[in-house]
């Protein structure tokens, strides 16, 4: 099989799940709500999704380095799709419980933190054979599905909640991880051709370089012994360390949105619809601003692009306190994630920039466990925030807070210029 057929294959697997995975984000909390009538219970199932995340450095390490093509991926489609059935089997039976939904979020997140980093690596080894620079545009395409999902995935489900399916969504879910693991099983690869001979004698240091590559080459080799530690790769460089905590905070407040709005909608009689209304309108913005800055050069002062973008985005979360009506949700949802696109492609240029070889990859698997972690760790939290204080309260402090930290964290350093070489894509969640 050629790489480009293979990555075409790989792309119609992700866009498969990334529509999927729209349906059950709506469907999933107002099931969950009509059962339980508790946003605690809401956000179980996506909190506890997080905890393998955290844990994965240890227990999936080896796991990681066997998901090399689409066999091992169609496994663990195949096992997401019995996590997800958890849910509307357990209803159909009338066994629906607090423990069954920490069970399927638990489930869950052992697939997510296997398939996330499995699917992206496979299709940078597939863009590698491509030639340089194809491996950044094929996990930019697939970003652009996504991104597509956010926009189409909503409004579908919101129409299939309003004619009464919302149980059946979480059913299409999980066939559609089935058909995604058919799909992408038939990815099967030849190993690489060497680019060039090895050397005859290399010295001490230019042979803990090689076993440094060979780790890190694609296929089922061992993860490198000398490769540096996450916190080690991004010591040096505190404008990353200054992005990361602005990230983890908008990410740990991502709650107040994204349960807070199904909560509000819920309660105000338009169950699904505002929820819906809001995730479309977010995934027309950021998947607007995506097209708009995928040609543009690299910010000069990348962190203090992102500080005022993620600043936009608590001013947004604020309005919607404000303004919790279809058309100013609308808005400022659209607005929120037209900021999200421009803070991620900053802080991926400060990543692409700042850091290089083994220290890159650590960074960059680091960015991703953040971002898993502080949304699973808010989930789990959030519903209990919003029970307490309500949704507007909760909305209006997270918004506040995002904006505070990424103004204080971004504009109070002494950033110099950085240089316009080294082009970045907006590849991780916003």
């Amino acid at each position: 099989m050629t790489p480009t057929r293979a990555i075409r294959i790989v792309l119609t697997s992700n866009a498969i799940e990334h529509l999927a995975f729209r349906f059950t984000q709506l469907a999933l909390p107002l099931v969950v709500l009509s059962e339980f009538d508790s946003a605690a219970a809401a956000g179980l199932v996506g909190g506890l999704a997080g905890l393998p995340v955290v844990t994965s450095p240890w227990w999936a390490r080896r796991l990681r380095q066997r998901l090399s093509d689409g066999r091992g991926l169609a496994l663990v489609s195949l096992w997401q799709a019995a996590a997800v059935l958890v849910v509307p089997t357990a209803m159909l039976v009338g066994a629906l419980h607090l423990v069954v939904l920490a069970v399927a979020g638990l489930a869950v997140g052992v697939s997510d933190a296997l398939a996330s980093p499995a699917r992206t690596a496979l299709l940078g080894d597939l863009g590698d054979r491509l030639g340089e620079g194809m491996a950044t545009r094929v996990v930019t395409w697939d970003d652009a599905l996504r991104r597509g999902a956010m926009v189409v995935g909503p409004g579908l489900a919101g129409l299939g909640v309003h004619l009464g399916w919302t149980n059946a969504l979480l059913w299409v879910e999980g066939l559609a991880l089935v058909v995604s693991a058919l799909v992408v099983r038939r990815v099967v690869l030849a190993p690489a051709a060497p680019t060039s001979p090895a050397p005859a004698a290399p010295t001490a240091p230019t042979a803990h370089r090689a076993r440094t590559e060979r780790a890190s080459a694609p296929g089922p080799t061992k993860t490198a012994g000398h490769a540096p530690g996450i916190l080690a790769s991004v010591r040096p460089h505190p404008d990353i360390m200054r992005g990361w905590v602005m990230r983890g905070t908008s990410c740990l407040l991502w709650f107040a949105f994204a349960l807070g709005l199904a909560v509000q909608g819920e309660r105000t009689g338009q169950s699904g619809t505002l929820y819906a209304t809001a995730l479309t309108a977010y995934g027309l913005g950021s998947f607007a601003m995506t097209l708009a800055v995928a040609a543009r050069p690299p910010a000069s002062r990348p962190l203090r692009v992102a500080a005022l973008s993620w600043a936009g985005q608590g001013l947004a979360f604020g309005a919607m306190a404000v303004w919790t009506t279809p058309v100013p949700v609308a808005i400022w949802s659209a607005a929120a994630g037209m900021a999200t696109v421009i803070g991620i492609r900053a802080m991926t240029q400060l990543l692409l920039v700042q850091t290089t070889g083994p220290a890159r990859r650590a960074a960059l698997a680091g960015q991703s466990i953040l971002v898993d972690v502080t949304v699973s760790a808010g989930m789990l939290s959030g519903g209990l925030v919003i029970d307490l204080v309500g949704v507007r309260a909760a909305l209006g402090a997270a918004g506040l807070a995002i904006a505070a930290v990424a103004l204080v964290a971004g504009l109070s350093t002494g950033e110099g210029r950085q240089p316009r070489r080294v082009p970045a894509a907006a590849t991780a969640r916003g």
